[in-house]
């Protein structure tokens, strides 16, 4: 292929919206608050733009680009019919919902597991993949600026995704361990929404975890709607960095406190061991929520994946510092390689980029993606739906056992023990 950087910068932004695609490096600063969309480029592809436009007459340089990308625009809406991959579950059926926190009217998206009838009622409504459709995937094509370039369809393809998740199911409290159901409060990255991670919190909720995903509305969400039914866009600018971590932080610990009352209230759900988590700018997020518990906080524990320890505004500990609450965190490839490490345990997921801590390498075919982590970690060379597996069935021992030194959470067959 002649001129890779075309593609390069047609799919270059597409997972800035994950929020660490952008860089490589863990503690950098988000690039949307240092750089255009074409630094998301290696060097090797920008150069190869100059060197077109010296190779290449002026009408050459104008339409032959055109025509690539009017083929690349037809092979990218053919790769992703029938798409995103929904990974199977063996006996497990998961419910989800949507409820508000009272200060805010902060989003909450819960995962929880359902009872079978409710599964396999012939009039049961599965709940969407985008809770608000095409709001949603428009909200991250915009981030991306997606919709200025016409390549909102790539992202376009979630809003009618299913996400094998019955809506507004009811909430099955027939543990195999007779206990009361765990509750996890997570907070998504910088560019995220509560929706992104879907399949990945269905898997864990087939664990016997309700997983309590917090829309934050600093800002920072790709999209979100506010009680008053407007939309809040992303907005970088909304807030200072240290406001927009308190604010998450401030959601997490609203969150923490709201939702056992309210699951008793409406579905007569007492909740057991609490804990708090996050996904690159969603860690920090989590960790100061942590911080800043009272003494009395039904926090029990961390869970962190790929934290940007870096994006702690000076509010944070440092890397590889311990943390006042059970804890255990998983890196990627690239954060392993820059030795990210934060509290009492810390795990390399082999084989696992940025993006297999959402949902990102489920959105195209594995071809499509992998090929795509040549320019930003999208998806890694493992399995993704293994990935999410070992993650959530390492996160359900650490919940219910409460200690990250337990054989059965660091047994994943993808995990290095690291520190």
């Amino acid at each position: 292929m002649k001129h890779p950087f075309i593609i390069a910068l047609c799919l270059s932004a597409a997972f800035h919206v994950i929020d660490g695609f952008t860089s490589c490096d863990p503690q950098s600063t988000p690039l949307s608050r240092r750089s255009s969309t074409m630094h998301m480029l290696p060097p090797t592809l920008l150069s190869g733009i100059d060197d077109a436009t010296t190779l290449l007459t002026r009408s050459q340089a104008i339409t032959y680009p055109l025509g690539f990308l009017a083929a690349f625009r037809t092979g990218a809406a053919i790769s992703v019919i029938n798409q995103p991959q929904m990974p199977k579950l063996v006996n497990a059926a998961i419910g989800s919902t949507v409820l508000r926190l009272p200060t805010y009217g902060t989003r909450v998206r819960l995962f929880y597991p359902t009872t079978s009838e409710a599964f396999n009622d012939s009039n049961a409504v599965m709940a969407p993949y985008c809770t608000d459709g095409l709001q949603t995937s428009n909200g991250m094509a915009r981030l991306v600026k997606f919709d200025a370039l016409g390549l909102s369809f790539l992202l376009a393809h979630l809003a009618n995704a299913s996400s094998g998740c019955v809506a507004d199911g009811p909430i099955d409290k027939n543990t195999l361990d007779g206990e009361d159901l765990p509750l996890l409060v997570y907070s998504h990255g910088y560019g995220g929404n509560m929706d992104m991670a879907t399949y990945f919190f269905r898997t864990m909720a087939s664990k016997g975890i309700i997983v309590a995903a917090v829309e934050h509305t600093d800002g920072t969400a790709s999209s979100t709607i506010l009680p008053d039914g407007s939309e809040r866009k992303f907005n970088e600018y909304l807030m200072t960095g240290r406001q927009q971590l308190t604010r998450r932080a401030s959601e997490l610990l609203e969150a923490v406190e709201f939702l056992p009352k309210e699951l008793e209230r409406i579905y007569s759900t007492k909740v057991g061991t609490t804990m708090v988590g996050g996904h690159s700018y969603g860690a920090p997020s989590a960790i100061m929520a942590a911080n800043g518990a009272a003494e009395d906080s039904r926090i029990a524990g961390l869970i962190l994946h790929d934290p940007a320890l870096g994006m702690g505004y000076g509010m944070l500990p440092p890397n590889g510092a311990k943390s006042k609450i059970p804890s255990v965190t998983y890196t990627s490839d690239e954060y392993n390689k820059a030795k990210v490490r934060y509290g009492d345990l810390t795990l390399h997921v082999r084989g696992a980029y940025h993006g297999n801590f959402v949902d990102a390498p489920l959105w195209a075919p594995s071809v499509v993606m992998r090929t795509l982590s040549l320019l930003i970690p999208a998806a890694g060379p493992s399995n993704p739906v293994e990935v999410h597996e070992e993650l959530a069935e390492s996160a359900s021992e650490f919940i219910r056992n409460k200690n990250p030194a337990s054989p059965t959470v660091q047994s994943g067959k993808l995990f290095e023990f690291i520190a």
